[in-house]
C-alpha cells in the first residue's frame, strides 16, 4: 500500500514496517532496502497470476484462446489488485534498475508465455509467419499494459475487465 501510495522513490521504511505493523529492525531482517522488498512484492503476484492462468488455460484448445485468456487475464488481475498494478505498471515495469533481479526474470516470463503463444498461432496458420513475432508480442503487450496504465491513472475505461477483453480481441484479430 505505501509503494502504491508514495511510489518506491518517496516510500520510507519506518511507513512500511508500520503499515505492516512490525518494527523497522525487524523489516530490516529480511530486506536490506525497501527497492528490495518494492521488487520482491510483484513476485508473488506473478506467481499467482501464472498458476491462474495455467488452470484457466487448460480447457482451451487453440493458442489463440489461451492467447485472449493471457491478455484478459492480465487486465482482469490488475483490477483486482490495482495496488500491486500500481507498483508493478507505473514504478517497476518502466525502471531500469531492475535489470538483474529475479524479478526481471518473471517480468521476462511473462513476455515468453506471448511469445511461445504467438509462435503457436504461426504454426496453426493465425498468425502471419512473415511478421517479427517479438515484434507481435510488443505490440499486444503495449497495448494491454497501455490500457491498464491509464485505469490506473484514470481511472478510465471505467470498466477494465470488458476494455481489457476488447482490446486483446482487436488486437488479435489484428495478427
Amino acid at each position: 500500500r505505501v509503494f502504491a501510495r508514495d511510489g518506491i522513490s518517496r516510500s520510507r521504511i519506518a511507513d512500511i514496517a508500520a503499515e505492516a505493523g512490525i518494527s523497522t529492525s525487524t523489516l530490516y531482517e529480511y530486506y536490506k532496502s525497501k527497492e528490495d522488498l518494492a521488487y520482491d512484492v510483484p513476485l508473488s503476484h506473478l506467481a499467482e497470476f501464472f498458476e491462474s492462468y495455467h488452470a484457466n488455460a487448460a480447457s482451451r484448445t487453440s493458442a489463440r484462446e489461451r492467447l485472449l485468456l493471457y491478455l484478459v487475464m492480465s487486465a482482469d488481475y490488475a483490477r483486482e489488485h490495482a495496488e500491486w498494478a500500481r507498483l508493478l505498471y507505473l514504478e517497476i515495469w518502466p525502471s531500469v534498475f531492475v535489470s538483474d533481479t529475479e524479478l526481471r526474470h518473471s517480468i521476462d516470463d511473462f513476455t515468453r508465455v506471448i511469445l511461445f503463444l504467438v509462435k503457436e498461432g504461426v504454426a496453426e496458420g493465425w498468425v502471419s509467419p512473415e511478421r517479427s513475432p517479438y515484434e507481435t508480442v510488443a505490440v499486444l503487450i503495449g497495448g494491454v499494459n497501455q490500457l491498464i496504465i491509464t485505469w490506473l491513472l484514470y481511472r478510465k475505461p471505467k470498466n477494465l475487465t470488458r476494455a481489457g477483453t476488447e482490446m486483446a480481441e482487436r488486437l488479435i484479430a489484428m495478427l
